[in-house]
């Protein structure tokens, strides 16, 4: 019955899990499962999550805090010197040594429009990788994203993805292969009819889950709040284990999924970016003359002690 009142009201993925959510939470609520001082904010709650699944509107994560309880630090750059630490990360867009900068302890990617640079007249931004592979663990970065004004403007992310590598079904086989990761991308509202973003959207994609191996496969999660992501730093993290990725904000779970037809095994890479849209250069709805930054305080990645 379930199934058929999705089907009906056309919900993705992320509306269904929101609407279950209402109902988990609404039963918890009947049931008197539900502490009295929490009564009215596990309604809000409700509502929100009602919300969320019928108009794709964000949600706040509400999941237990973030335990790294037998993990140890295996890197960190808190980006305190005043160039990039070639040993430790590559380039992987022309142009992103121009539009990379040091301030107050921080990595900033700027994105502009320029008449000459390496691909001539052509907006710019940036796009760095860490040489180092990693399998599993918690990644996250601290940050002020890029403020964007539609999904055809340039957008701030954090992703861990293989290296070098085509996402095809022969390699991904439907996620075990390696996938790509989404730890947060961050777009404008327009859910909201907001021009700037208020949260953040993680994803994964693989390849070869429905057998079609001209089809990448993908799950958007939905958009979540954060702390005025432009203007105030926020961590947003993933905890690849054994059985789920698990994402975090500020410290705190959004969601979980196990999507594919199992967790990455393979080494992958982790990247820092902030992106070009695809669409032609006279489509993008931000104006020449304007520009952004993208602000990162530190990445950090967590495994598993010995």
């Amino acid at each position: 019955m379930l199934e058929q009142f999705f089907t009906y009201f056309k919900f993705a993925f992320r509306q269904r899990a929101a609407f279950l959510d209402a109902l988990e939470t609404l039963k918890q609520l009947l049931t008197f499962k539900v502490p009295f001082t929490k009564i009215t904010a596990t309604v809000l709650a409700i509502m929100e999550m009602f919300t969320a699944a019928f108009f794709d509107t964000p949600r706040t994560p509400r999941g237990p805090k973030l335990d790294l309880t037998g993990y140890e630090l295996v890197f960190e750059d808190q980006f305190d010197g005043d160039s990039l630490d070639t040993d430790v990360w590559s380039y992987y867009l022309a142009g992103s040594e121009d539009q990379i900068s040091f301030r107050d302890g921080n990595l900033v990617m700027k994105g502009e429009y320029k008449t000459e640079g390496a691909r001539g007249e052509n907006w710019y931004a940036a796009d760095i990788g860490l040489n180092q592979l990693y399998c599993k663990g918690y990644y996250e970065i601290r940050c002020k994203v890029f403020r964007n004004t539609s999904r055809r403007d340039l957008w701030s992310a954090f992703w861990i993805t293989l290296n070098g590598e085509e996402l095809n079904a022969d390699i991904s086989k439907g996620g075990p292969g390696g996938c790509e990761i989404d730890v947060y991308e961050s777009f404008s509202d327009s859910s909201r009819e907001l021009d700037y973003p208020v949260g953040i959207t993680p994803a994964m994609w693989c390849n070869g889950i429905d057998d079609d191996p001209n089809t990448i496969d993908g799950r958007n999660f939905g958009q979540w709040y954060s702390n005025d992501p432009v203007n105030e730093y926020n961590t947003y993290g993933v905890l690849w284990t054994d059985d789920y990725y698990i994402w975090y904000i500020n410290g705190v779970e959004a969601m979980r999924s196990d999507y594919g037809n199992g967790i990455s095994e393979v080494p992958e890479q982790v990247r820092v970016t902030l992106c070009l849209p695809s669409c032609a250069v006279e489509n993008m709805t931000r104006t020449k003359d304007m520009s952004g930054e993208y602000i990162v305080d530190y990445v950090r990645i967590y495994q598993l002690a010995d």
